[in-house]
């Protein structure tokens, strides 16, 4: 459990160590009060940009009806679970990106943020265990591959 929860906010969590460290490292260098505000709203401009630029958003599913309805149509399916606050989830956004544009129209895709009622309802029905996770359906809605790094062609070409 407490495992889960440092992955899922991994991303604040990182920030808040990484504002501490500098505060407690320029404290004992004995840096002039100005020079410690200005780095430590530096890094906090720089964290909170950072957490705008790449956030992953609200995700796809709004309920459990719209998940059943998407798998009923015969095509498979790559879903995407994600945190806003996961580094790796942030870390990976690109490279989802990518591969998102490259299945439109071959595949469904499906992005759910884990927070949101929707996406904890699906986190429970497909067995979830930390973000980022990956998990390939083939036409019939059948679990073909499943894992926490971007899925490669040949792990997706097990669903067609």
């Amino acid at each position: 459990m407490m495992t889960t929860l440092l992955n899922q906010f991994s991303y604040p969590l990182i920030a808040l160590g990484v504002l501490a460290s500098a505060f407690l490292l320029l404290r004992l260098r004995q840096a002039k009060r100005a020079t410690l505000i200005v780095v430590e709203v530096g890094l906090l401009a720089a964290f909170v940009g950072g957490f705008f630029a790449l956030r992953t958003g609200d995700g796809d599913l709004r309920d459990m009806a719209a998940y059943d309805a998407l798998i009923a149509n015969q095509r498979p399916t790559l879903v995407e679970f994600f945190s806003n606050f996961c580094t790796g989830c942030l870390v990976m956004r690109p490279s989802v990106d990518a591969l998102v544009q490259d299945l439109e129209g071959e595949f469904n895709i499906l992005r759910v943020n884990i927070h949101s009622d929707a996406g904890r309802d699906l986190r429970e029905r497909l067995g979830f265990s930390f973000t980022p996770e990956f998990i390939v359906l083939d036409a019939r809605g059948v679990e073909v591959w499943r894992g926490h790094t971007v899925p490669t062609l040949t792990d997706l070409q097990r669903a067609q």
